[in-house]
């Protein structure tokens, strides 16, 4: 099977028409009016964007600038520098990744882009392989469970994406680059704004030959986002974006798979708006419509299969402030639907769930500097019923705002997806959503031009879903517990010299067995440094080491353990008015490693490119 080459939909195109039809204009995705505009507004960790200093949960901010910088043209890539996250790529490039939170299952992170939910309702989890930053203006990334918030998915912690906006006038900044191992690529980002309305626009198609046999990647992509103003108050949009991806799975060493081919198109449409229907009030409205299209083939075991998953998720809110409380109440609805077929017939004929939920959430500034969040959720699902989820946070501000010290507790779940349910395979109706309580004490220092951070964190889960290969079907029987602490420093050192630095340390173990749980590091730390030796000139080197691990055999799943690394890289640009030359080295000293036992990860990658904005 070869990469498809698709027009998009009239489902996409229909975007681009009612774009310049309505006018329409920035809306946030969440239960907040507008979308953060510095790193020290933060808008995932509560239902309305609050100051960082306030906010109660421990968060990372990965800036428009940051991701320049970086140099990285993948979100999975930026996320390596998280503390309490792990990412984990099967193998080689456009191969399934995954981000893990303070311990818990890569199915129990919520992803989010503006707000819509990207977690499949097939199988659970997203694969964050697909998302590139050309596009992306700040990612958030908090950590701890926000079920209280967003209902099902976020056990772990939240991964929210956010678009860049039309800016006034035209803008925009295309590129190109070419490397070793058959890598080459382009993208572009334009811009155009004037009076209530504006217009953004991207584009992205790279390419990867791989290091293995049958190991190459490519894929497209594409965004286009109208934003407009109606009056004083009211502010809509439309927001449409495509992704195409098809590459090789070569499969473990010992048991390769030279001809296997995997492919996916996804879809995603939203409609945000928000208004102030009285005085002191916020109001938000999100409909959203997302198709998620994979597919498998390999023609030596005679396998092949098809699937469409579709999401259709509508949410509203309103923030009421008054003084020193602000009051925001909640509600969102969701259908997932799935077919899916294979050499074996059909699987799934458009089975699906729903799932409402509503829910509340109070802030309250308090004197001498403290600030409270409680809130609570509750959410019915078609198949096994209600779940609650509550959760609260205190902090303290010391009077001088350089002392936060913050505290936090709630539960979350996960709702079994529609092939945990039904599939004919390994479906068990009987499900009950997975479970989660978790507590966390955690304490800041402000620096000059610095933050300092530490966080202690104990998460308890329950009622996880697990396949019974004796009865081949899933069921709810696994416990497991993860205890840690995360470290962070930021802080530029001298003018032209900042640092990112961050440690975990992590005591993850199935307790039924009491045997740690897989592909979860003890130790884990990075070390990111922005360099200007020039004005013009950047030089981003990074260290990421990540400790050994329990993992299984990738032919006989027997228990092993997979050994320590460190992963070098290094990012250059040098700016020259409007073209900007860049070099980037992945893998700098050739190490070889494996995230997932059997999957070799690429060699040393370099690649150069000319930036060109306009």
């Amino acid at each position: 099977m070869t990469a498809r080459s698709r027009p998009l939909s009239p489902f996409l195109l229909l975007v681009a028409g009612v774009s310049w039809t309505l006018g329409s204009a920035p809306g946030r995705a969440q239960t907040a009016p507008v979308a953060p505009v510095s790193e020290s507004v933060v808008v995932t960790a509560t239902a309305s964007p609050e100051a960082e200093r306030q906010i109660g949960s421990a968060t990372t901010v990965i800036t428009r600038e940051r991701i320049v910088e970086s140099g990285f043209p993948s979100v999975a890539e930026l996320l390596r520098a998280v503390p309490g996250l792990d990412l984990v790529r099967s193998g080689s490039d456009g191969a399934v990744t995954f981000a893990e939170i303070r311990g818990a299952n890569s199915t129990q992170t919520l992803v989010l882009v503006d707000g819509q939910r990207l977690n499949s309702p097939y199988f659970p989890g997203y694969d964050l392989s697909t998302l590139t930053t050309e596009n992306v203006d700040r990612i958030e990334i908090v950590r701890g469970p926000f079920s209280a918030l967003y209902g099902s998915d976020a056990i772990g912690g939240v991964i929210q994406i956010f678009t860049r906006r039309p800016a006034t006038g035209f803008s925009g900044n295309a590129a190109l680059e070419a490397g070793s191992d058959g890598q080459r690529g382009g993208t572009v980002f334009g811009s155009y704004g004037a009076g209530p309305w504006g217009l953004a626009a991207s584009f992205g198609d790279v390419r990867v030959g791989g290091d293995r046999r049958n190991s190459d990647w490519e894929q497209k992509n594409g965004s286009v986002r109208l934003d407009g103003k109606v009056g004083e108050d009211l502010h809509l949009g439309v927001e449409g974006a495509f992704g195409d991806a098809a590459l090789g799975v070569p499969g473990p060493v010992g048991a390769e798979t030279p001809h296997a081919r995997y492919a996916v198109r996804e879809e995603r449409i939203a409609f945000p708006l928000s208004f102030r229907p009285a005085e002191g009030h916020e109001a938000t409205v999100l409909l959203s419509d997302i198709v998620s299209e994979p597919s498998y083939e390999d023609p030596d075991s005679g396998f092949s299969s098809q699937t469409r998953a579709r999401s259709i998720q509508a949410r509203a809110g309103d923030a009421w402030t008054s003084g020193p409380n602000r009051l925001t109440g909640f509600v969102s609805w969701e259908r997932g639907r799935v077919d899916d077929r294979s050499n074996f017939g059909v699987n799934l004929d458009g089975q699906q769930t729903t799932i409402w939920g509503a829910g509340l959430e109070d802030t309250l500034r308090m004197p001498a500097g403290f600030t409270a969040t409680v809130g609570l959720r509750h959410d019915h699902h078609s198949q096994f019923g209600g779940a609650w989820s509550p959760r609260s946070t205190l902090s303290w501000l010391s009077s001088d705002s350089l002392w936060k010290l913050r505290v936090s507790g709630g539960s979350a779940f996960r709702a079994p997806t529609v092939g945990e349910l039904y599939d004919p395979f390994s479906g068990n109706p009987a499900l009950k959503p997975e479970r989660s309580t978790s507590w966390e004490l955690g304490a800041e220092r402000y620096l000059p031009s610095g933050r300092l951070e530490a966080s202690l964190f104990w998460n308890d889960y329950r009622d996880l879903i697990v396949y019974d290969f004796s009865r081949f079907q899933n069921f709810n029987v696994g416990r497991a517990r993860a205890r840690g602490v995360e470290l962070a420093w930021t802080q530029d050192l001298v003018r032209f010299v900042s640092l990112d630095v961050g440690y975990t340390y992590l005591d993850a173990r199935d307790e039924l067995s009491g045997q740690p749980l897989i592909r979860r590091p003890r130790h884990r730390g990075f070390l990111e440094l922005d360099l200007h030796p020039l004005e013009a000139l950047a030089i981003s080197p990074r260290a990421v080491f990540v400790g050994s691990r329990a993992d299984r055999d990738a032919l006989t799943g027997a228990p092993v353990e997979n050994p320590s690394y460190v992963r070098f890289d290094l990012n250059t640009r040098y700016t020259l008015a409007r073209l900007a030359p860049y070099l980037r080295v992945e893998n700098l000293m050739d190490r070889g490693y494996e995230e997932v036992a059997g999957y070799p990860a690429p060699r040393r990658r370099i690649a150069g490119g000319l930036e060109v904005r306009f």
